[in-house]
């Protein structure tokens, strides 16, 4: 029986662009750009000022997104990773349990700046990375998940192992010896949700990924058996695989989890647990007249999101983004969520408020876990109710359109970017594949634009 920690690394090391179909290629290529926007959009929020406080940036090739400075592969990947996470607008995936590209792209995007890798080669190494961390998640979760593991970070990590190993072009025992060097270094809590801790888990494993990758390609070793081994991942993290990894592993050939079930691009800076509601309350919304015409409003949702979203009187912003309460009273109000709603003042809106006190939360045990239902009573006695399945955001098959995608992009750049330069990086972005350098990409994330963006502060 062959090594699961070298089957998988065999899977990335031998990966060939020229084998990639062109839809995978393309999706993969606009959740890249997804994941730089969200990058972008962060780069300012207060977390990432926290970490550099006490992070210099250093001395390197690796630029910080969202100014026109640069630093160490390492740091810079850290202190992008943080960015990328900050909003949680980024991508999620239902088989991951949570947000594949974050823990991925800041560090790949730093190494590749740093050897000046090409556009397939980047984009490569990012669904060789995608998938490794998919398979794993599929032998883990549910159990994985359940035990308050936050997934984003530690199946990240490996991703980011892989992808950046795949970018050095490691061979088998090296991609091997990183993921097992990134499987001692996998931590993230889900109890953290809703802080500063929760994108920090995205920087941790971006940046162990990375160096985990960089550790092998320089000979450090590891056991090439740390995912299987009974003192390994599988079984300190989950109790045992929830899918034989054999059956998971045979369906490598062929197949990509990036595609089916599918990575899902956020409509809302939010958790994704919530959106089936927001877009359920959004479809009610034309018949409710005034707020206190709402006598009551339930939100049904499947069991296992409500424990991480039942929070009635959110703390502040970051809180509120895992508020099922708080954000269905939103959608009943107003056309869509964005960032102005987690602002201080936004939180303590007394109409939002009042609504949100009338909003009660109910389990459902449907098959599908994306299923949500809103059902408003007024106080004329009328019952209005609405249903939504939206699979963790919108994926390959229910995408957001071109236009839809385009006006996510351009306003998480706004403040960084001119429209036209916002414009010409989405168009490289989009063409990744026929990039021939990562450091031109990077020249054209340097805005001109004056605004909070465009300027960190140097430590």
């Amino acid at each position: 029986m062959s090594s699961l920690t070298m089957a998988l690394a065999r899977f990335a090391a031998e990966l060939d662009s020229r084998a990639l179909p062109k839809e995978v290629m393309d999706w993969a290529s606009r959740t890249f750009a997804d994941t730089i926007a969200c990058g972008l959009a962060g780069a300012s929020d207060e977390a990432v000022h926290t970490l550099r406080a006490i992070l210099p940036a250093g001395i390197g090739k690796a630029g910080l997104w969202g100014s026109n400075e640069t630093g160490h592969v390492l740091n810079a990947a850290q202190i992008n990773g943080v960015a990328a996470h900050a909003l949680d607008f980024d991508d999620c995936h239902l088989v991951m349990d949570g947000h594949p590209s974050v823990s991925i792209v800041p560090g790949l995007f730093a190494l590749a700046e740093e050897r000046n890798s090409s556009g397939i080669e980047l984009l490569t190494a990012y669904i060789a990375g995608l998938e490794t961390e998919l398979r794993l998640a599929k032998i883990c979760n549910p159990a994985h998940a359940d035990r308050g593991w936050h997934p984003t970070a530690t199946f990240g990590v490996i991703g980011a192992a892989v992808a950046c190993s795949h970018l050095l072009q490691l061979d088998q025992n090296g991609v091997a010896t990183a993921i097992a060097i990134a499987a001692s270094c996998s931590s993230g809590l889900r109890a953290n949700s809703g802080t500063m801790a929760k994108p920090l888990h995205a920087a941790q494993a971006t940046r162990n990924g990375l160096q985990a990758a960089l550790l092998a390609e320089h000979g450090f070793s590891a056991n090439l058996t740390a995912l299987e081994h009974r003192f390994g991942f599988i079984a300190a993290y989950c109790g045992g695989p929830s899918r034989e990894w054999q059956v998971v592993l045979a369906e490598l050939e062929g197949t990509f989890l990036l595609l089916e079930p599918g990575i899902a691009i956020k409509q809302y800076p939010c958790c994704a647990f919530i959106h089936s509601a927001i877009d359920a309350a959004g479809q009610l919304r034309v018949q409710i007249d005034q707020p206190d015409d709402v006598t009551s409003v339930t939100v049904r949702l499947h069991s296992r999101r409500l424990r991480n979203i039942d929070r009635p009187v959110p703390k502040d912003g970051l809180d509120a983004k895992f508020s099922a309460q708080y954000l269905t009273a939103r959608s009943l109000l107003q056309n869509t969520i964005g960032f102005s709603d987690f602002s201080a003042g936004a939180i303590a809106d007394e109409t939002v408020a009042a609504l949100s006190t009338k909003v009660k939360l109910e389990p459902h045990e449907d098959g599908d876990l994306s299923f949500g239902q809103v059902e408003v009573v007024l106080a004329d006695g009328r019952k209005l109710s609405a249903e939504d399945s939206v699979a963790m955001g919108r994926g390959p098959s229910n995408p957001l359109s071109d236009e839809q995608f385009a006006d996510k992009f351009h306003g998480c750049t706004a403040e960084v970017l001119t429209h036209e330069e916002s414009r010409r990086l989405l168009s490289a972005l989009l063409a990744l594949s026929d990039q021939p350098s990562t450091a031109a990409i990077g020249k054209l994330m340097l805005g001109s634009a004056t605004t909070r963006h465009s300027k960190l502060e140097k430590v």
